[in-house]
C-alpha cells in the first residue's frame, strides 16, 4: 500500500503544477486509510516558497474547522500563511473534509489524523525531491494549534514509534492541544456553559465515528441542538462565526441532555470511552475518580508545548496532564501564561514559535 501512496499525488500534479520556481500552492489528492483502516483517497495542500530557498519541511495539522470551504486543499489555513514564505509546508484535509466531506469527521481521533498527515508527507516527496529544494527531504517540522496541536503530537509519536529510520523530526511545536480529551468531559460536568457550543456535536458524532459506537444524537442533544446541527454543522457548508452567533445561548442544559453527562448510563460510557481512546495521557479531574492512564511512549524530539492558562475551549488541564507525564524530560520546553482566551493566544504562540525558529 505505501508504494500506491505515490500514485493518485503524482499524477495529480503532474497534470496541475508546474515544477518550478512559479509554483506556491496547490491542493493535493493522494492514498491514505480511514478510522477502519480501509485505503481511501484523501485530499490536502502543497506549499512551496517561491523566491528563496526553504528553511525546511513544515507539517502543518489543521486546527478544527467547521466548513470545507476551510480545508487546506480549499484554502490554506492561518498560521500555514504564516509559514508558507519561508518553509515547505504539507497540510491534510483529513478524512471527512476535502475529498471525503460526504463523510464524517473523526474529530479529535488522533492516530488517524496523524496517519493522513505522515502519508501526505510520504506521497509528497517525490514530487519535492524532483523540485531540487536544496533541502533535506527527511527532516521535518510538525507545528499545530488546537486539534491541530494534539495532532501534531499524535504525528511526532507516529514518526518515532514507525518512521524513526526514515523521517527526522528536527522539532515539533503543539499549542492548546486536547491531550486529554476526557479531561474535557470531566472539565465541562463541573461547568454550566460552553464558550463554543459548536464543539459539542462534532464531538459527539465524531468520537461515534472514529470508534463506531453508534451514538443516538436524540439521547446526547436536546432539539435545539439537533436542530442546528442539522442546518449549520452537519452540511459543513457554514463558516464558524455564522455558526457560533447562531448559536448564542451556552449554558449547556440548552444543548446537551441530562443524560449526556452521567457516566453511569451505557451510552455515555461508550462515548467516555471514546473519549479516552482518543487521549495521549489522561488524569481525572473530578475527585472522586482515581484511575489514571499513563502512556508508554515518550516524545524524543525537541519538543515546545504552549498553553494559555485562561484558555476557554481548551481546558489547559490537557498541557497540565502532558506534563504530569513528561515534565521531567529536557528535550520539552513548557510555556504555560495568561495568554488570553483561544483563539486570541495563537497570536502568542506564532509569535513564540518564530522566535524559536530564529534561535
Amino acid at each position: 500500500m505505501r508504494k500506491s501512496i505515490f500514485i493518485l499525488s503524482l499524477c495529480a500534479l503532474c497534470l496541475s503544477l508546474p515544477l518550478s520556481a512559479e509554483v506556491l500552492e496547490r491542493g493535493v489528492l493522494y492514498r491514505s486509510v480511514d478510522q477502519h483502516g480501509d485505503s481511501l483517497t484523501v485530499s490536502g495542500r502543497l506549499m512551496v516558497p517561491q523566491d528563496s530557498t526553504p528553511k525546511g519541511i513544515m507539517l502543518i495539522p489543521h486546527y478544527t474547522i467547521f466548513c470545507n470551504d476551510e480545508a487546506p486543499s480549499n484554502n490554506p489555513t492561518h498560521d500555514a500563511k504564516v509559514f508558507r514564505d519561508d518553509y515547505v509546508v504539507l497540510q491534510p484535509d483529513y478524512v471527512g473534509y476535502g475529498v471525503t466531506v460526504a463523510r464524517t469527521h473523526p474529530y479529535l481521533y488522533g492516530e488517524l489524523a496523524a496517519r493522513n498527515t505522515v502519508d501526505l508527507y510520504l506521497a509528497m516527496l517525490p514530487v519535492l525531491d524532483s523540485m531540487a529544494l536544496g533541502i533535506p527531504l527527511d527532516s521535518v517540522y510538525i507545528l499545530g494549534y488546537s486539534q491541530g496541536g494534539a495532532t501534531a503530537l499524535w504525528t511526532l509519536k507516529l514518526i518515532e514509534e514507525q518512521y524513526a529510520d526514515r523521517i527526522h523530526v528536527k522539532r515539533c511545536f503543539a499549542g492548546g492541544g486536547p491531550y486529554d480529551v476526557a479531561a474535557t468531559f470531566d472539565e465541562s460536568s463541573l461547568s454550566l456553559q460552553y464558550a463554543m457550543p459548536m464543539i459539542i456535536p462534532i464531538l459527539v458524532m465524531g468520537t461515534s465515528a472514529s470508534y463506531d459506537l453508534d451514538l443516538e444524537q436524540d439521547y446526547f442533544f436536546t432539539p435545539a441542538l439537533q436542530r442546528a446541527y442539522a442546518k449549520w454543522i452537519e452540511p459543513k457548508n457554514t463558516k464558524p462565526l455564522d455558526i457560533y452567533f447562531r448559536m448564542p445561548v451556552h449554558l449547556r442544559s440548552h444543548w446537551l441532555t441530562p443524560q449526556a453527562m452521567d457516566k453511569t448510563l451505557p451510552q455515555t460510557q461508550r462515548f467516555y470511552a471514546g473519549l479516552l481512546r482518543s487521549s495521549l495521557v489522561h488524569y481525572p479531574v473530578l475527585e472522586n475518580d482515581t484511575d489514571s492512564i499513563i502512556p508508554t511512549w515518550k516524545p524524543q524530539a525537541p519538543l515546545y508545548i504552549f498553553h494559555s492558562t485562561n484558555d476557554d475551549v481548551v481546558t489547559v488541564r490537557c498541557s497540565q496532564h502532558l506534563q504530569r507525564c513528561y515534565g521531567d524530560q529536557p528535550n520539552i520546553i513548557w510555556d504555560f501564561g495568561r495568554y488570553g482566551h483561544h483563539i486570541q493566544a495563537v497570536r502568542v504562540y506564532v509569535d513564540h514559535v518564530m522566535q524559536l525558529l530564529e534561535e
